[in-house]
């Protein structure tokens, strides 16, 4: 049975999306947005004292905030390059490893890690 998450990790978990999707879709934000959005992600920053901050209103952080991670879901939905990028790293993880773990290898274990390695690399090819 899945543990119920309290709101204060379902918002570090949305600001640590909205870290994930800045990084792919930043370009699609105003330089208001980024701002806004670099800001809200810092896990010691509230919606107020942001407000405080920028001197406007907790209610116009948090529709830009809205407003910026709907434009970026949108695009991440419809592009599908946060999941592509992760699916990288995972393959790149992996292939780090086959190379390392062929340093200490005999000639015939070496030509075997090669072949693991050529595999990799096609389907990290293969990744939109």
């Amino acid at each position: 049975m899945k543990k119920e998450l309290t709101p204060r990790e379902r918002k570090l978990l949305k600001k640590v999306r909205i870290k994930e999707l800045m990084e792919v879709h930043s370009g699609l934000l105003t330089d208001r947005e980024k701002r806004i959005l670099t800001l809200y992600s810092d896990p010691n920053l509230s919606g107020a004292l942001i407000a405080r901050r920028l001197n406007v209103s907790r209610q116009a952080i948090h529709d830009h905030v809205n407003r910026a991670l709907a434009k970026m879901e949108n695009c991440e939905s419809k592009m599908h390059l946060l999941v592509a990028r992760k699916k990288r790293y995972s393959i790149l993880a992996e292939l780090q490893g086959v190379l390392e773990s062929a340093e200490s290898m005999a000639t015939g274990e070496l030509l075997k890690k090669l072949e693991e390695v050529k595999k990799l690399v096609n389907k990290l090819s293969s990744v939109n």
